[in-house]
């Protein structure tokens, strides 16, 4: 009986061990595949957000040259505005010189 509880008791202890490796492995691997798929959503994140960036910055130039754009446009029309106002003074100060002088 005491052969047979001894018996027995190696046979726990090698059924422990390997159980032991079986859960190292079981770790190891779980391990494996958290890093790989960490790797994975880190630069599937990285390109959406570089990807997020670029549409963003394209974006802001077509904003930047409508705004451009705009005050170009904006800019013409109060040069044209003051070119009429400048020929319509002048105009006047002609006709004031040539009022003057004729009196």
């Amino acid at each position: 009986m005491a052969k047979e509880t001894v018996q027995a008791v190696r046979q726990a202890e090698l059924n422990a061990a390997q159980m032991e490796r079986e859960a190292i492995q079981k770790k190891d691997t779980i391990l494996s595949e958290a890093q790989l798929k960490a790797k994975t959503m880190i630069t599937s994140m990285t390109k959406e957000a570089l990807e997020k960036a670029e549409r963003n910055l394209v974006l802001a130039n077509e904003r930047g040259i409508e705004m451009m754009e705009a005050i170009k446009l904006k800019a013409e029309s109060e040069v044209l505005l003051m070119k009429e106002m400048a020929q319509r003074k002048e105009e006047t100060v002609i006709d004031f010189v040539l009022s003057t002088v004729i009196k």
